[in-house]
């Protein structure tokens, strides 16, 4: 069975993959006592141009949850994004209560964290269209 694919925001080509983060049983129990909850990873990466990110949705005590993104890792500074929702199950913008963006540790503006990623974006996409 073929994994499922989907189209990469930066190419647009249907290459974008997403695979499951399964720790081991020992590093789950890790993350689950260090989070306070459930964990579920997730990473996508392009095939073709090489845009990439993490997901990281946490569950917690309270049934809330939060979903970490993590785009274009292993570039600096890293971007990150972190939606809070009370809703664990249905992931849309309707059921964010709130987003967070960093570059690197810092806070920023989610107009400044969106520039920054638009403009590495373009770079990949220019470079896989040479």
């Amino acid at each position: 069975m073929e994994k499922e694919k989907l189209t990469c925001k930066t190419c647009g080509c249907e290459s974008l993959r997403p695979m499951q983060v399964v720790f081991d049983e020992e590093e789950d129990h890790e993350v689950q006592n260090l989070l306070g909850g459930e964990q579920e990873s997730r990473f996508y990466s392009c095939q073709v141009c090489g845009d990439n990110w993490l997901s990281v949705r946490e569950k917690t005590a309270d049934g809330s949850c939060t979903i970490t993104f993590v785009h274009q890792m292993g570039t600096s500074p890293v971007l990150k994004r972190v939606a809070h929702m009370d809703n664990p199950v249905i992931v849309s913008d309707e059921n964010v209560d709130e987003w967070e963006y960093f570059k690197g540790d810092e806070p920023v503006a989610e107009e400044e964290w969106q520039s920054t990623l638009d403009d590495r974006r373009e770079t990949l996409k220019a470079t896989c269209m040479n």
